[in-house]
C-alpha cells in the first residue's frame, strides 16, 4: 500500500471514530482499532488508539463538564481501578475466547432488550455503581472492554444524554491515563507511536468536533437508540474477533 493511500485510510477511519466518540462519548476504539490494526502493527495501533481516545475524551469533557456527577462517578472509578488488576487473573481460569464470547453475547442481548423498550431500573444508583465498576474493571484488565458495561447501565437508567456523555467521558479519561502510563512503563510508547498519533490528531479533532455539533440536534430518544446500537456493535465486534 502506498504511503498516500495509507494516510488517507487512517484519516478517514479516525474521522469516523472521532465522530462517533463526539456523538456518544464512547466507541472510538470500537471503530478505529479493527481498521488501524490491519494496516499498522498491533503493538503500535493499540497505544495510538488509546492516546487518540484520551484526546477525544478531553475534547468531549470540555463540552460536557457541567453535567459530571462526581458523587456517582468516583464510586465507579474506584471500583473499576480495584478490580482491573484482578482482570488479568481471569485469563488464568477462563479461556480468552470463552470470556469474549460470553461478554459479546451478554452485551448484545441486554442492548437489544433495552432497544426494544425493556429496562430494569435500579433505585440505588450509587450502590449499583460498585458492581458495574467491578465488572468494567475486570473486563478492562482481561479483554480491554471497560466501556460497554457502564454504557449499558447508564442506558438502562435512562440517564439524560448530557449526564451520560459527561460521566462516561470522565470515567474514560481516568482509564486512558492509567493505560498510557502502563504502556510507557512497558516501553510501548515509541517514537513511531507518537509520530502516527501527531499525524492523526487533526483528523480526530475534526471528527469529534462534528460529533459534538451533531449531538445538539439529537433528542433524548434518538441519542439513547444510537448509543444502544453502538453498544450492540461492540458486542458483535467482540464475537467476530473470537471467530
Amino acid at each position: 500500500m502506498g504511503s498516500a493511500a495509507f494516510l488517507v485510510i487512517c484519516i478517514i477511519v479516525v474521522i469516523a471514530a472521532g465522530f462517533i466518540q463526539g456523538l456518544t462519548s464512547f466507541g472510538f476504539a470500537l471503530i478505529a482499532m479493527p481498521f488501524l490494526a490491519r494496516i499498522i502493527p498491533l503493538q503500535q495501533a493499540v497505544p495510538i488508539v488509546v492516546i487518540l481516545s484520551l484526546c477525544t475524551n478531553l475534547m468531549v469533557i470540555i463540552d460536557a463538564r457541567r453535567h459530571i456527577d462526581l458523587k456517582k462517578i468516583w464510586i465507579l472509578i474506584m471500583s473499576s481501578l480495584l478490580a482491573a488488576p484482578l482482570g488479568t487473573y481471569l485469563l488464568l481460569f477462563l479461556d480468552e475466547h470463552i470470556l469474549k464470547s460470553f461478554t459479546g453475547i451478554f452485551i448484545i442481548l441486554i442492548g437489544l432488550l433495552l432497544l426494544l423498550g425493556k429496562s430494569f431500573p435500579v433505585k440505588n444508583e450509587k450502590l449499583a455503581f460498585v458492581p458495574v465498576g467491578i465488572i468494567s474493571g475486570l473486563l478492562n484488565g482481561s479483554i480491554s472492554m471497560s466501556g460497554p458495561p457502564v454504557a449499558l447501565f447508564l442506558s438502562n437508567q435512562k440517564v439524560d444524554k448530557n449526564t451520560f456523555r459527561a460521566n462516561i467521558t470522565a470515567y474514560g479519561i481516568i482509564l486512558n491515563i492509567i493505560t498510557i502510563c502502563t504502556y510507557a512503563y512497558s516501553g510501548m510508547l515509541t517514537k513511531q507511536v507518537f509520530s502516527y498519533s501527531l499525524w492523526l490528531i487533526p483528523s480526530m479533532l475534526i471528527g469529534v468536533f462534528i460529533g459534538i455539533k451533531a449531538i445538539k440536534k439529537l433528542n433524548e430518544h434518538l441519542f439513547r437508540r444510537l448509543a444502544l446500537w453502538v453498544i450492540i456493535l461492540s458486542g458483535i465486534w467482540t464475537l467476530i474477533s473470537v471467530l
